[in-house]
């Protein structure tokens, strides 16, 4: 997928309009892998489409502990 990504970044992140990224907090790699594909969606972004809005939503947000 990442491979995909990369070659098809401009024909994927140009002319964008409106990004919604969901992050499950449930999944395996939300603070490794997750987040760097997020990081790399905003790069791709300020590059390709920097007027984008951005929505971010946490999927199960429920199930975080407060601490």
């Amino acid at each position: 997928m990442e491979q995909f990504f990369e070659s098809q970044k401009e024909h994927i992140f140009k002319n964008v309009e409106v990004l919604i990224y969901v992050f499950d907090v449930q999944s395996q790699h939300f603070h490794s892998h997750d987040m760097d594909q997020f990081e790399n969606c905003l790069k791709s972004l300020v590059d390709l489409s920097p007027k984008t809005r951005i929505f971010v939503l946490i999927h199960k947000m429920d199930l975080v502990q407060e601490d």
